[in-house]
This record gives C-alpha cells, structure tokens and sequence, in this order.
C-alpha cells in the first residue's frame, strides 16, 4: 500500500490531558509557535459551486482549486451543490454522473477536499413547487449516488444530507415529506432518507442534518439515547455518531433563524460536536453578527468550516474588523507543538521514546481519521526512511493542551545521523504520500512541504 522502507507499528505508551503530571527527564527540544495561516486539510473557509442540471457543461478545475491554497484565503474545502430539477421523475443521466465523477478526481488533483449537497430546487417560493422529488424517486437518485461517494471517500470531509427541501435544508419540504412534522409518523419519511444516505456515504464519514433538533428526535425516536455524544461513543460507524450538523443561518438572530428553539438543542450541539463535525454559513447580518460573538460561537459549538462568501455583507464586517484572519487560523484544528523531551538515548533495535506536548487552538479536533507516524530520515541518505506508525488518535485531541509519549522499536539496521520528523498523514492510500494532505503543525521552521513532515530534531543512532 505504501512504498516505504521497513514500516514497524509502534506502540502508543501513554496518552494524558493532565497538565500537572510530571514530564519525563531526556533531551529537550522547544518550539516557537507561527502566527501563519496555514492551508491544512480538512477545515478552514470554503468556496461554493453550483452544479445543475440545466448546465452539464460546467466542472471543477484542478488547477484553480491547487492555486487556492496559496491565495490570501488558504483554501482547502468546497462545498459543491448539485442541483437535480430535471430529474425529480426520472433516473439521473449518465452525464450528470460523470461530471460529479470528474470533479471529484479534480479535487484530488489539485490538493482539494469536498462538502457534499444534493437537493432539486433552488427555491422556496409556491410558484416553484414540488420543492422536491418524491420518497420513492429520491431512493432511486440515492442508490445513483452511492457509488461515487464509496469510490471517492478520500476527498470527502462529509456529506450534507440534503435531498428534501429547498436547498436541500429539509425546511420547505413537500411531496411526501410534511414541512412542519409533528407526529412520529410525520419524521419517518425523513428518518428512512437520512438512513439511507448514511447507507451510500461510507461508514468513515459523516452525515450533516440541519438543525439539532433533527438530530435529537432521530435519537429519541430511534431509541439511541437522547443525550450527545461521550467520548466513549465517539467516532464509530454507529448512525449516532455518523450524524453531524451544519448551520446555514449562522450568528444570524436569536435563533440563528430557527436553527434552535431554546437552551436545550443549543446545549446539544455545543456537547454533541465535540465529536462531530459542524460548519455552514450566514444567511442575515444582526446584532449578532459581529465578529467577536461569531467567534464565541465557532467555540462553543466546534466549528471546522465556513463559507468564505456569504453573505457578503457579514464576511466583509469579518473580514474588515480582522476578526476573519483569526477564523482562518482556528477554523477546524490548529495544533502547535510546544517541546519533544526525547527520553531514551536512540541505540539501533532498541526500543526508542519520544514525549510531546502540543495544543490545539483551534476551534476542534481533527474530525475524520488521521495517521499519526514517527518518521527517521537517514540524513546523508535521503532514500533511507523508516516509518513508525502510532495508535493515538488526533480526533481527540480537543481544544486544549495534550501530552502523550511515542514509541517505537529502532531496527537493527539503524544507525547514524537520522532526522526525527512527526508526520500526520491522510490514512487514503490515494493521497497518503501527498504532502497537501498531512496536517502543519503551527510552528515555524518545521515543516517540510515536500514530504508533509514536521520536523523534531535530528538524533545520532549508536
């Protein structure tokens, strides 16, 4: 699966979020934190692009996606919207399939990554009704859908469940699903969609419904509990831990326009997205809309993406008081390595340690699956790489301080001057070896754009 040297598993010896635990004697090697944005993957400002079915003409490009990453936005995430109108009572065509297949083979060409949308009108006026297809035609356009989204996993941050609705915001809903359920019976249209598409999306990836009261009845209806999710649940292929949220009326009034209707489901989301991933848009500007209360906001509720343009008249007020840059910065994970203690002197075929103490400022964890490796680099011989890969898992690497130690068994053939790099990479075979996908830590003089390494120290191997 991946062309290296000599890959050993290490084995993770201890993992602690406790500040005041004693750290380990060794060799100290500190870090000075960066003040860059940083275009990392999987988090930060998005760009949105429609795709109808009344234009199959228009596809992403690889190139302009590759060349956001380095414009004044550092962009790594779209949201591509597709628009199905001409399909509510017919099987979606081949063509239209095949653009959604090129795109994204072009968001894997040009270092990108995706939100995905499907609905069928861009609308919520009368005149524009049925505001979409039918329970029985919406299956079918799933299972049309199911194999794009298994093949192309790797660059898919998570799909919005969309289909009902204008816009796919399962508000104004009809045909077969009622816009203001109440009963039981009325949700379980609702509920036999959503569980569909957590059937066609795969099971490492998450499903976004928009409000969190969708979520809690699901729950409650479903009998999953109705308390948000522990880290004990978190990040299995279970629907409740699949199920994350998107805001699309963000900051946006008192209930950021019916997103919640009280404490309660504020409180759910603030828990539940601890382990889930959250992110949308604005959709009004408010007294509620200034910079520094949509921050405390993207805290509370653990936000990894945002809509870099919309609505323009919130994003310029970010962009123009400055709080945007600190959103660019801490959208999603920043995670800034404060000192590596190395704790055993480095023999050949030894067992070798490594203590770390990082933070994450940003505003969540990493949220999808992410390989954590210590990687020796023989320094005079670049072709000589040994690769330990860890069990600690980032996606719980909450906002705060973490320590833990690294361990791994040096082979015997080891010996030497070696460079010690910390390397976080995409686990997808088809973008693991691409620097674009591994996460850069936030600090300064220590990444390698050419590998995607972050650089520790360089060691002498007896």
């Amino acid at each position: 699966m991946r062309h290296l040297l000599p890959i050993a598993l290490c084995i993770l010896l201890l993992a602690s979020c406790n500040p005041n635990k004693p750290e380990p004697k060794g060799t100290t090697v500190t870090f000075a934190e960066s003040d860059e944005i940083i275009p990392n993957p999987e988090r930060g400002l998005y760009s949105q692009t429609y795709y109808t079915s009344a234009d199959l003409g228009s596809h992403a490009n690889a190139t302009v996606i590759n060349n956001l990453r380095e414009s004044q936005y550092k962009m790594t995430l779209y949201l591509h919207s597709y628009y199905m109108t001409d399909y509510m009572e017919s099987n979606i065509p081949q063509e239209f399939l095949d653009r959604l297949d090129y795109n994204m083979n072009a968001l894997r060409e040009g270092g990108g990554k995706v939100v995905l949308r499907f609905s069928y009108k861009y609308s919520m006026d009368a005149k524009d009704q049925p505001w979409n297809a039918t329970p029985e035609w919406i299956h079918k356009h799933i299972d049309q859908i199911a194999p794009y989204l298994q093949k192309h996993a790797d660059v898919i941050l998570c799909v919005q469940c969309g289909l009902l609705g204008s816009w796919g915001e399962w508000y104004y809903t009809d045909n077969g699903f009622k816009m203001n359920p109440y009963k039981d019976e009325d949700y379980e249209p609702r509920w036999e969609v959503l569980e569909h598409m957590l059937r066609a999306v795969p099971e490492e990836r998450q499903v976004a419904l928009r409000t969190p009261a969708f979520k809690m009845k699901y729950l409650q209806m479903r009998g999953l509990g109705e308390e948000p999710l522990t880290e004990a649940d978190a990040h299995k292929p279970t629907n409740k831990a699949r199920i994350c949220g998107h805001n699309d009326c963000f900051v946006s009034s008192s209930s950021d326009v019916g997103t919640y209707k009280g404490a309660a489901d504020r409180d759910f989301w603030a828990e539940d997205s601890k382990y889930t991933i959250m992110g949308g848009e604005t959709c009004e500007k408010s007294s509620y809309s200034n910079g520094t209360n949509a921050i405390s906001e993207m805290e509370k509720n653990h936000w990894t993406y945002l809509n870099r343009d919309y609505r323009e008249s919130v994003t310029k007020m970010w962009r123009s008081d400055g709080t945007m840059d600190e959103m660019m910065k801490r959208l999603g994970y920043r995670l800034v390595l404060d000192k590596a203690i190395l704790t055993k002197t480095p023999e050949a075929g030894q067992k070798y340690e490594a203590y770390f103490k990082l933070r994450n400022v940003g505003f969540a964890s990493p949220m999808n699956k992410r390989g954590l490796e210590l990687v020796f680099v023989k320094a005079n011989d670049p072709t000589k790489k040994y690769v330990f890969e860890q069990t600690e898992d980032p996606r719980f690497w909450l906002p705060g301080e973490h320590t833990f130690t690294l361990s791994c068994t040096l082979n015997a053939e080891m010996q030497g001057e070696y460079k010690l790099y910390l390397n976080l990479p995409d686990p997808y075979p088809t973008v693991y070896n691409d620097p674009r996908y591994s996460i850069r830590l936030a600090n300064k003089d220590i990444w390698d754009e050419n590998t995607g390494y972050n650089y520790i120290a360089t060691i002498n191997i007896q």
